[in-house]
């Protein structure tokens, strides 16, 4: 609401001698400006809630029906109140003028000879200079409440300093819509209707932005005039602090608001950014334990520091996948719901933590806190278990190598305890030398399998697989041994070895770990 006076003010002023000729019952109305004009119809340069005063100068002195319609006309226009002065144009308020506001309720002011225009234009004038200027002087006393307010008692202080300037009620919702502080008592029994007005600004196509972009709102209804805004630090946002007011709010009233919310989106960023600077200081912590830089003592000193006992035991978790960092940044967010530190990093590819021993359901939560932030679909990972301090960047190791297991085959999350027999091909090195082994071995192998129906691959599969046992092998094969053992003479007549060798026989087996045909 902009800076105003009343009618009932200006009439209160003796020096003017206005006298109230019409609209005595809506003396009470605001007069935002005031204007000497003497058109017959000034309506095209008014936009409402001005003090018009005027001589009468273009108002026949028997024309009734234009004298009522220069009424009716400032009325539709919204003006305040209509200033008539008498002794020049018109010796007295012509009846028809009188008659007319009364029934459009439009206060009719009648203004003496001896005051000038000048003088009633003056008092409307200096008195709305007089409230901005003690709108601003509230400002520059509340707002150092304020900011002593959100120094000594958080936001909630803040929201009860607001409200008691206002005279209002104020609502700091979540952005979850839960109510996390509210003054006076009463103010909680508006949240419905806060949160209507939010829901409807969040699909108005004339808010500024989406329902998380919304910088502020403001409806007016039965209960009040509702005024929000956004609770936003860079692209953070903190949820909405609303005021609710009888009135539409003052200027000052915006300003006391914007700089209440100023000040309660810093204190909701305090420990956001606390913990931004811990998780740079964990992040070199984790590529000091990969570096091997740290000695047991150290590392479980420094682990404390950073939230976590190696005495209660620590797990590892390591996330594969394209995009480590920003795996790692929704692991923190994870964490930071679970009330934990993130003592993580990108290493070897990989998206790295180091996580309490208990609860056991923790890495199964974060996994699909990843998937559905910005990792859809499975994302490989690994975990292992750290034995001690002295095992913490081992256990770190293993967890990077259990992830690419899971990657190869193609689960979400392998155990480090649980890779025997796939440590060796999950290390890239080590693939690639395996991989040229299985195409020197197993090629010849796969043509003669397109030719024919032999399905050697398979058979050499089987027989590795259960220990070269002829019984087994051919019973999961489905075929007589006798086919067994002509199938496994072709095969060593192919590829030229001896399956009786182990070195072959393990050569062979590893060839088909790696194999993709």
């Amino acid at each position: 609401m902009a800076v105003s006076v009343s009618v009932r003010w200006l009439t209160e002023q003796r020096p003017l001698a206005l006298v109230v000729l019409a609209g005595a019952p809506a003396l009470d109305r605001r007069i935002e400006w005031a204007h000497s004009i003497e058109l017959a119809d000034p309506t095209p340069w008014l936009r409402g809630g001005e003090l018009l005063l005027t001589t009468g100068l273009r108002l026949p002195p028997a024309d009734e029906t234009e004298q009522r319609g220069y009424v009716e006309r400032l009325d539709a226009a919204g003006v305040a109140a209509l200033g008539f002065g008498v002794g020049l144009s018109h010796p007295h308020v012509p009846p028809a003028v009188v008659a007319a506001a009364e029934a459009a309720g439009l206060p009719l002011l009648q203004v003496p000879l001896p005051t000038p225009f000048i003088a009633v234009i003056r008092a409307v004038t200096e008195r709305i200079a007089e409230q901005q200027y003690e709108g601003v002087t509230r400002a520059s006393q509340v707002q150092p409440r304020m900011t002593r307010a959100a120094l000594q008692g958080g936001s909630r202080a803040v929201v009860r300093e607001l409200a008691t300037a206002t005279g209002g009620s104020v609502l700091l919702l979540g952005d979850d819509g839960a109510v996390t502080a509210a003054h006076p008592a009463g103010a909680r029994d508006l949240t419905r209707r806060v949160i209507e007005v939010l829901r409807v600004a969040a699909g108005a196509t004339t808010c500024v932005g989406s329902s998380n972009g919304i910088a502020s709102i403001a409806s007016a209804g039965p209960g009040g005039v509702v005024t929000a805004q956004r609770l936003r630090v860079g692209r953070r946002a903190h949820g909405h602090l609303a005021l609710v007011t009888a009135q539409a709010p003052t200027p000052v009233d915006h300003l006391l608001l914007g700089h209440a919310v100023s000040l309660i989106a810093l204190d909701a960023e305090k420990p956001l950014r606390l913990r931004e600077t811990q998780n740079r200081f964990n992040e070199m912590l984790v590529g000091l334990l990969l570096e091997d830089k740290l000695s047991p003592r150290q590392t479980a000193e420094q682990l404390r520091i950073a939230g976590l006992s190696v005495q209660d035991g620590v797990v590892a978790l390591g996330l594969g996948g394209p995009g480590p960092r920003s795996a790692l940044a929704a692991l923190d967010r994870a964490l930071l719901e679970h009330d934990l530190p993130c003592v993580g990093a990108v290493g070897d590819s990989h998206a790295l933590v180091l996580l309490p021993a208990e609860p056991t359901g923790l890495a199964p939560d974060l996994l699909d806190a990843v998937a559905r932030s910005r990792h859809p679909g499975r994302v490989p990972a690994g975990i292992a278990r750290a034995s001690g301090p002295d095992d913490v960047a081992g256990a770190l190791r293993r967890c990077v190598t259990a992830a690419r297991v899971a990657l190869l085959q193609d689960v979400a999350c392998v155990d480090a305890e649980s890779m025997a027999g796939h440590v060796l091909v999950a290390a890239p090195a080590a693939r690639a030398v395996l991989a040229e082994l299985a195409e020197a071995r197993l090629r010849p192998l796969a043509d003669h399998d397109l030719q024919t129906d032999a399905n050697l691959i398979a058979t050499l599969r089987a027989f590795l697989e259960h220990h070269g046992h002829w019984e087994a092998a051919s019973a999961v094969l489905g075929i007589h041994r006798h086919t067994l053992r002509n199938r496994i003479d072709r095969i060593q007549t192919l590829i030229g070895v001896d399956l009786e060798s182990a070195h072959v026989r393990a050569e062979l087996l590893l060839s088909l770990v790696v194999w993709s045909g």
